[in-house]
């Protein structure tokens, strides 16, 4: 009876555990390791004057435009402030760093683009560098974005086949701004070939539930209105 009793603790365990060991906010899996999700010191501060002048406040700058990166600084007229957003093509991420009228890093925030959702963590920071506060987009979640993309590769793999797909939606729920609400992840087959355009015109976009806990797709639906 004892050995019974162990026997179906671990099974109780193991199914309440059912995250995929291959989702478990893997940094590499989510490209946490990339340099577009990195900070480096030359980006703690940046020269002003190189940028930003008063005849002519408002305009954007692009130092650097190719098949994978694209780097541009924007100037915005109030208060002086410069952005400084950076696109990594390949994975859909943009990096935003804020800059204060003193050329000091204020805010970095990062986006998925086909949703623009928020992801990672946005941190705000003081003249010295130092972390004077941070949001966790993905507080209350074992599962990032790129990993819910994965696992809709996995069980959508014949759509993905037969439509051509090329790129995904995501979006989630942002516990931190509702905190009643459960971990989920909406993703979608977003880019495809001229059947998926006809499909989705006649059926709607074709969309995936995943629980941000397990990793566990709860519905496959579509959406008439698109994305």
């Amino acid at each position: 009876m004892r050995y019974f009793l162990i026997f179906f603790t671990l099974v109780l365990f193991a199914n309440c555990s059912s995250v995929p060991k291959e989702y478990l906010t893997d940094d590499d899996t989510c490209y946490y390791n990339d340099p577009v999700f990195k900070i480096s010191k030359e980006e703690m501060k940046i020269k002003v004057d190189k940028f930003y002048n008063e005849k002519n406040p408002i305009g954007t700058i692009t130092v650097l435009n190719n098949s994978f990166l694209n780097k541009r600084y924007i100037r915005w007229e109030k208060k002086g402030y410069i952005t400084n957003k950076q696109t990594n093509k390949q994975i859909k991420i943009e990096k935003w760093l804020r800059y204060n009228p003193k050329g000091y890093l204020s805010r970095v925030k990062f986006q998925y683009l086909n949703g623009n959702s928020n992801v990672y963590k946005e941190t705000h920071y003081d003249n010295q560098g130092n972390i004077t506060k941070v949001i966790d987009y993905e507080k209350g979640y074992n599962i990032c974005w790129a990993e819910a993309i994965a696992i809709v590769k996995k069980v959508a793999k014949k759509e993905i086949k037969k439509y051509e797909i090329t790129e995904f939606y995501a979006v989630h729920n942002n516990l931190n701004e509702f905190p009643e609400v459960k971990p989920i992840w909406y993703i979608g087959l977003l880019k495809g070939n001229e059947n998926y355009k006809n499909e989705v015109n006649r059926k709607g976009t074709l969309r995936f539930r995943i629980d941000g806990i397990t990793g566990k797709v709860l519905k496959k639906y579509r959406v008439q209105s698109g994305f």
